[in-house]
């Protein structure tokens, strides 16, 4: 008799402990998410910056700095990111903009917040830069 009083109090442990393993186990599962998050945008800003570069010093002298800062943007944007935080900049930019054996230099850069951890982390800056020479 007294062996199935001990049985069946052993759900309730087992719920109890279920109920204060469960927020551990949701914060990991949304770090994870949030980690990946962050290294795709990072990745994207990234390759962005790598492919803005190189369209910045193409020998093409129709390629203006402005299509490639919209390209830019149109690359970023699609990424969800919120280009209405993000800057471009160029190092070389007017009467330099295609200037040959100078290096462009790109940078984009933009605050990022995160999905669930806003209050813990803040936001972080994320940078990308990237230099080539023109040709």
């Amino acid at each position: 008799m007294r062996m199935r009083a001990l049985r069946a109090d052993s759900r309730g442990q087992a719920l109890l402990e279920f109920a204060l393993i469960l927020p551990i186990l949701l914060m990991l599962v949304l770090g994870i998410i949030e980690f990946g998050r962050i290294w795709n945008i990072n990745q994207m800003v990234s390759d962005t910056t790598r492919e803005g570069a190189r369209r910045a010093v193409l020998a093409d002298p129709t390629i203006t700095e402005q299509e490639v800062h919209d390209f830019m943007m149109q690359r970023l944007w699609d990424a969800h990111v919120d280009t209405g935080v993000v800057t471009i900049t160029f190092s070389q930019t007017g009467a330099n903009w295609k200037v040959s054996d100078l290096p462009q230099t790109v940078t984009v850069q933009f605050p990022y917040s995160f999905m669930f951890f806003t209050r813990a982390f803040g936001t972080v800056q994320i940078t990308s830069s990237f230099t080539m020479r023109n040709e």
